[in-house]
């Protein structure tokens, strides 16, 4: 654990045994004496945590204007995500075929390319004739792309997916191939910006876990992510970051969280040097559960170091006896000051 989540954490025992009257001072305390508690770094969008080490991460995704990923957890066999050993290159193929499988309409692989660390596939779906539903002759041409990010050397590989706008060409346009070649070849630029760095480093860009990242040697248009990390009990933190590309979005997104202030009692707190609102209200099962929400109030319209950011979760006392005699908040505060801007995080931002 760092210095700072835990002198946090254990001025907050001190602070918690004063006010309950406990005939303790600071130089009564030994060092040696305070709890003990095991936390975990991770690293988290732009950002590094450390929570309990109980909490792992569940789910993690990231979009920008051209691709979008997500990385579960290893047992996670429902969604798309990182691959692993020496069958997941043919386990990622068979995922994208079940993908395929799934459309209504005809449809046939046009792009096959499997060199390479960057794998890719497309098929192109014929949607002018949806059986049972319409049949529109002038409907878009459809590409869905797919990409592979091989990293043969460690048995690890993670799946990209090409943002679907990309693929949507109008049937009036005579060189569509030519253009969605175009679109192609920026998205696979992209995909192969996803590289695999365990935790720590100090590579610029978006974390996904403590083993993917989206590293930026240019800033994107823009982009959002989220991490949900989840102990298998009732606790949980969430962090949730993204770009606004306009004022009314944005302007939309504070008055949801105005109203939120409008029914709640808030206070200010600065969270990784960002101007904040923070939110704890009571569990709705347990008297010794506390939810949070954490919300920025410095956010400027089309900037990554002030993009929009908010930290939200629960924790459940009973999770974590160790910590006694701390209340929910108390462990909640000390969790959200130990949020810092990553290292180089920030390198590639320029607004």
């Amino acid at each position: 654990m760092s210095p700072l989540i835990r002198n946090a954490l254990a001025g907050l025992v001190l602070l918690t045994q004063t006010t309950q009257g406990m005939a303790m001072s600071k130089t009564d305390v030994n060092e040696a004496e305070a709890p003990e508690f095991q936390f975990t770094e991770h690293c988290a969008g732009r950002y590094q945590l450390e929570l309990p080490a109980d909490m792992k991460l569940i789910d993690s995704g990231y979009n920008d204007e051209l691709i979008m990923t997500s990385v579960y957890p290893p047992e996670e066999r429902v969604h798309d995500t990182a691959y692993r050993g020496e069958q997941r290159v043919e386990e990622w193929k068979d995922r994208v075929e079940i993908e395929r499988q799934k459309e209504i309409v005809e449809t046939g692989y046009v792009h096959e390319s499997l060199g390479g660390n960057l794998k890719t596939l497309v098929y192109y779906a014929d949607r002018r004739k949806i059986p049972g539903m319409r049949e529109d002759p002038t409907e878009w041409h459809k590409y869905e792309t797919f990409f592979l990010k091989d990293f043969p050397e460690v048995e690890q590989a993670i799946a990209i997916q090409g943002q679907g706008v990309h693929g949507n060409i109008s049937r009036d346009e005579p060189d569509y191939k030519a253009i969605f070649r175009e679109r192609l070849a920026r998205m696979q630029e992209r995909a192969g910006d996803v590289e695999y760095h365990p935790w720590p480093h100090k590579k610029a860009g978006v974390c996904l876990d403590r083993e993917f990242v989206v590293v930026n040697t240019v800033t994107p248009e823009r982009e959002g992510y989220a991490m949900e990390f989840y102990n298998g009990k009732r606790s949980r933190f969430v962090l949730m970051g993204g770009t606004f590309h306009n004022a009314s979005a944005l302007k939309e997104e504070l008055g949801r969280n105005s109203g939120l202030m409008a029914f709640l009692a808030s206070s200010k707190m600065t969270v990784a040097g960002r101007k904040g609102r923070l939110f704890i209200s009571d569990g709705k099962y347990s008297e010794t559960e506390r939810e949070f929400r954490w919300v920025a109030t410095d956010t400027k319209v089309d900037s990554f170091r002030h993009a929009h950011l908010e930290i939200e979760g629960a924790i459940e006392m009973k999770d974590y006896p160790e910590m006694a005699p701390m209340s929910g908040t108390d462990v909640i505060v000390g969790l959200l000051k130990g949020v810092k801007e990553r290292p180089y995080g920030m390198l590639d931002v320029k607004r």
